[in-house]
């Protein structure tokens, strides 16, 4: 039987909203209006990164040819309360958590909002640029093909994608819009995470702390997934991954048993994976 409960985590400065990353989660920027009913979204100067990854890709053979670079760097902006927000209506606005939000902003559940109070609200987002390869005689973990092809898929726009289950196990969280970001798969500790399908990795590292050890992949230019609390993480930054493959050992980093929060976000915003994944499982 699915839980109902979202487990707590250390609170500390987090999400996924993983948009993409978890991709910078969302655009968080509302769209201004008049009277008493406006609201407004008033930009911030750019947080200091708690990590930031960079992800070169794989040297083409033509020295003179240019390779991308991604880097996943976190963003705060605030949020002005307008006449009827909620909580979870701010938060299924914004692509992010009630549980984020409470964090972000020091507050406690049972507290109400206000016309006229400001909300911080934390993203992920990834920048790319475009360089100068290296020298010929680089070396790297994929082929020069293996990578330039699937950095070419992950600038392609898809209107869906196919995922694998990214472990066994029982689902003990739904997808909740608002409530939470993903679902959550529990296991034992050691078990194996896998890729749930082709991609490059976008972010692996441990900077954002209520995710835990925290595995970003991108599918396409739209899709990407998240994976956190792990043990172990067995890839890094830039890496090609292909669906199935380990990527990490589940464990319970900022959390409470042992599992795997597993997200799916569409441009940057996170929707619900079992659409996306195969009967019969959990």
């Amino acid at each position: 039987m699915l839980r109902s409960r979202f487990d707590t985590t250390k609170a500390g400065l987090a999400s996924l909203c993983i948009a993409v990353v978890i991709s910078g989660c969302a655009n968080v920027g509302q769209q201004g209006a008049t009277g008493d009913n406006a609201a407004s979204a008033v930009p911030a100067a750019e947080a200091n990164p708690p990590a930031t990854a960079t992800a070169a890709q794989a040297q083409p053979d033509d020295a003179a040819a240019a390779v991308s670079r991604t880097t996943t760097v976190t963003k705060t902006v605030h949020y002005r309360v307008r006449r009827g927000d909620t909580l979870a209506s701010v938060a299924q606005q914004n692509g992010c958590s009630v549980k984020d939000l409470l964090t972000w902003n020091g507050m406690k559940s049972s507290l109400r909002i206000k016309k006229g109070q400001v909300l911080r609200i934390v993203t992920l987002q990834t920048v790319t640029t475009t360089v100068a390869a290296a020298a010929p005689g680089a070396t790297s973990s994929v082929s020069a093909a293996d990578a330039r092809q699937m950095s070419a898929q992950t600038r392609r726009p898809a209107k869906s994608v196919a995922l694998a289950w990214p472990a066994q196990g029982t689902v003990v969280q739904p997808f909740q819009a608002g409530e939470t970001r993903g679902i959550e798969i529990a296991g034992n500790a050691g078990d194996p995470v896998l890729a749930a399908a082709d991609g490059k990795v976008m972010y692996a590292g441990t900077g954002l702390n209520e995710y835990g050890s925290l595995i970003i992949v991108q599918h396409n230019k739209d899709f990407l997934t998240a994976y956190s609390h792990n043990r172990k993480l067995l890839v890094k930054t830039g890496d090609v991954v292909h669906q199935g493959q380990q990527i990490a050992e589940m464990g319970n980093e900022n959390n409470t048993r042992v599992s795997v929060l597993f997200e799916l976000r569409h441009d940057g915003k996170p929707i619900d994976p079992m659409p996306y994944l195969p009967h019969g499982h959990g």
